[in-house]
């Protein structure tokens, strides 16, 4: 399996109708577990989580930055989008060009 949607019942039930395959969670250790198991088959590419569940797994996401694989396409959830996806990347893109950017 390259790609697979992991939260709780109606964001995985979401992915499982556009064909993506899903693993339902219902916390962020069950989701935290899962995905080190994803890692350790080494079999995922792509983990699509929600907004809110990355918000959770943040310093999680960063140790499993470190590796190549899995990819997080983080997606907003029913509540919407947060915001803080877009800190994360403005954090990022200013770290790679080694200028501070300034988000307005």
């Amino acid at each position: 399996m390259s790609i697979i949607a992991l939260g709780d019942e109606f964001f995985v039930t979401n992915f499982r109708l556009a064909g993506v395959p899903g693993l339902v969670v219902t916390n962020e250790v069950e989701a935290r577990n899962k995905i080190e198991e994803l890692i350790k088959e080494g079999k995922c590419k792509i983990v699509v989580i929600s907004e809110s569940m990355a918000i959770k797994l943040k310093k999680d996401r960063e140790k499993w930055r470190e590796r190549v694989y899995p990819i997080f396409a983080i997606v907003p959830g029913l509540e919407g989008p947060k915001g803080e996806r877009l800190h994360e990347l403005y954090f990022l893109v200013s770290q790679a060009v080694g200028v501070k950017l300034k988000l307005e």
